[in-house]
């Protein structure tokens, strides 16, 4: 794209140090680009100041990489040949940008935004598979990658950058998707990534404490009032009618809105919640009240919080025309990646994947588990190396206290000595709690646990949840549990009773 196309479309102010821009036209541009190393003579680079370094301070080596064109915040000493495009924010021109260079592609598509502190990934997930089903091409961004068809992309936040978000919307125009589920977290709302995006549905699914800190938000006030930002970007909005902020995102909506929930004034109603459990999968059944009528669901997902998730995504599903003899049946065979996921492993007992890694999101799972009544609950988890060290203590706690036997093993150690990691959780662990085994490789940890099912039982794999790698020293290691345990399966007939995973440190007795 040439440059004076780019800036007339994308319509943002600027200044240039040359006037006469068609002199620049004969440059058709391969990409806009924010990282320094992706810099080339084809591209124009977009100097962004960010928490810890700032693009503008790396302009003369992209100069040297052969780039020309540069938008940034103030002139840049650079060369003659240059050509510096001044923005006041080139963080918040970029969105502008990135649509305009990849020819508006959101005007291609029906883009739902999912905000909330937690269940966006769920949500999001759900409305993807079940529109699929029903014959609505639809694609994801977020936590688990951008989505679409049969190809998954990695993304490093949960809302990528803005120009990440544009490509992959072309990508999915072009490959006859009709809708996408993104999710929008509020750093991507008050960092610009999802600006001059028109949401023909903003989502609010829940509001708690969260992301506060130095480099995130100062105060939950903040961290409210960037979720907000969504409902005046939206032509109609979905709101959880259970979160006490619920009346303050209704204040802020600019556009017609209906509620979901279990409360009973919902325009979109969960009600008779009832929790389902065969020899190897749980799930719930629940009541879908709308307009009068009501019909009966069932969920691959067990949990009351996950038939609110369920009864937002078929909100959704209903506004976009679809029936429910087109959404429920698909519902009914939906699974999220690493969000309580169902592994087809055993036929008489039940292994979960999830994310779970604090205190919060484990204390939720083994209590939504403990409720449909195993034989025992076997937990493997581990907790992440460099951070959050405090969750060593409390993820020995919760698990102590609810699981019936806990293998302790690797998550994302870092740049920290693994061996240390599970030894400190270990440590915690006092005579009253359950039984523990200490595995710090997380593969055989994963092994032994499998050996030790029995019917009846449940088994959670937790901290891994989607990701297919581990982080250590910088690199990031391929790992998919979710292979493993199906390998396993595939190889092992139920029959056997142990496997030698090799020299295991047991402190206490086996169950």
């Amino acid at each position: 794209m040439i440059i004076s196309a780019l800036l007339a479309e994308s319509g943002i102010a600027f200044s240039a140090s040359h006037t006469d821009l068609s002199a620049w036209d004969g440059i058709s541009l391969s990409a806009l680009v924010y990282d320094s190393r992706r810099a080339a003579h084809d591209t124009a680079f977009v100097c962004m100041p960010g928490a810890r370094v700032d693009g503008h301070d790396f302009a003369q080596a992209v100069y040297e990489a052969g780039c020309r064109i540069f938008f940034a915040e103030h002139p840049l000493d650079l060369p003659d040949d240059a050509l510096v495009i001044v923005c006041e924010d080139t963080r918040a021109s970029l969105p502008y940008l990135a649509d305009a260079f990849f020819d508006h592609p959101q005007r291609e598509l029906t883009v739902i935004g999912i905000t909330g502190t937690k269940g966006k990934t769920t949500v999001a997930n759900l409305i993807a598979s079940a529109a699929n089903d029903a014959g609505l091409p639809c694609g994801t961004i977020g936590t688990i990658g951008i989505t679409y068809g049969d190809t998954l992309l990695p993304t490093v936040n949960s809302t990528p950058e803005s120009y990440e978000i544009h490509r992959a919307l072309r990508l999915m125009a072009d490959a006859g998707m009709k809708a996408v589920a993104m999710e929008v977290s509020s750093l991507a709302l008050v960092r610009h990534r999802v600006d001059g995006i028109r949401f023909s549905v903003g989502v609010f699914t829940n509001l708690s404490e969260d992301h506060i800190s130095p480099i995130e938000h100062p105060d939950f006030e903040d961290y409210k009032n960037a979720k907000l930002r969504l409902f005046s970007m939206c032509d109609f909005a979905l709101i959880s009618a259970d979160d006490p902020s619920s009346s303050e995102v209704i204040a802020a909506c600019r556009a017609p809105y209906q509620t979901f929930g279990f409360a009973e004034a919902a325009d979109h109603r969960a009600a008779n919640i009832a929790p389902w459990r065969s020899e190897a999968a749980l799930g719930i059944t629940f009541d879908y009240l709308h307009d009068g009528v009501t019909h009966r669901a069932s969920l691959r997902l067990p949990g009351d919080f996950n038939a609110h998730n369920a009864v937002c995504a078929v909100a959704v599903l209903a506004h976009l025309g679809l029936s429910c003899e087109d959404i429920l049946p698909s519902l009914a065979r939906a699974a999220v990646p690493g969000r309580l996921e169902i592994v087809d492993a055993f036929d008489d007992c039940t292994v979960i994947i999830d994310y779970a890694h604090n205190e919060m999101s484990m204390r939720s799972l083994l209590t939504t588990v403990r409720a449909y009544k195993p034989r025992r609950i076997l937990c493997v988890y581990g907790s992440i190396g460099d951070r959050a060290q405090h969750r060593r203590r409390e993820l020995a706690e919760v698990t102590g206290d609810l699981a019936d036997y806990a293998i302790i093993t690797t998550d994302n150690p870092g740049y920290e000595d693994p061996e240390a990691i599970v030894g400190e959780i270990a440590s915690y662990y006092t005579d009253d709690m359950c039984p523990h085994t200490v595995i710090a490789d997380r593969e055989r940890a994963v092994l032994h646990a499998l050996t030790m099912a029995r019917p009846g039982d449940v088994l959670l794999f937790c901290g891994k949840g989607h990701e297919t790698y581990q982080l250590v020293r910088g690199l990031h290691v391929p790992f998919s549990e979710k292979a493993i345990i199906l390998q396993y399966a595939k190889e092992h007939r139920r029959s056997v009773t142990s496997k030698n995973v090799g020299a295991i440190h047991v402190s206490r007795v086996t169950l």
